[in-house]
């Protein structure tokens, strides 16, 4: 059973674990090691607070069994060449342990289901190239590549696929 709610500013150093042994174990192939080992629970509690405490960050918590597993941050798509029927999934993270169990599909159709009530008709997000799970997961529930690409730098240069998907 999974219960999700949305996040505030005490759950902070939570999101910040979820987020930051997700990114250790999903990119270990993909992130240059060193970037990989400067991602503190610390650091990414810093930078959850201010999110929450700013307001330009929407974070819900899913818990299994009543202990929190995994995040999904949503909003109004960021891309300047996106109208406003868009809305975006920012991430989603779980605990390297909780994959495959049905938890990620879980939050995002949680996701989507929130960014429908809030009249958005098509959701994009972005995905690291070379995160072929990732890439596999969101293709398995509907969202396809809309064939554009930005390269940016996290200790290297990669590519950043957008994908998008209608909202039902």
């Amino acid at each position: 059973m999974f219960k999700i709610r949305y996040a505030d500013i005490s759950d902070a150093k939570t999101l910040a674990e979820i987020h930051s042994r997700s990114w250790k174990v999903a990119y270990k192939e993909i992130v240059p090691n060193e970037i990989l080992e400067n991602i503190t629970i610390e650091k990414r509690q810093k930078y959850f607070e201010k999110a929450l405490t700013d307001g330009w960050e929407e974070d819900a918590i899913v818990f299994k069994d009543n202990e929190p597993v995994g995040l999904i941050c949503i909003g109004k798509c960021r891309d300047a060449d996106k109208p406003d029927i868009y809305g975006e999934i920012w991430g989603i993270y779980l605990l390297p342990e909780c994959w495959n169990m049905g938890i990620g599909s879980e939050l995002i159709n949680w996701g989507l289901n929130e960014l429908k009530k809030r009249h958005y008709s098509k959701v994009t997000l972005w995905v690291l190239e070379e995160n072929i799970n990732a890439r596999k997961f969101y293709e398995k529930i509907g969202f396809k590549h809309d064939g554009t690409v930005k390269e940016i730098t996290i200790g290297k240069k990669l590519n950043e696929y957008r994908y998008e998907k209608f909202i039902v």
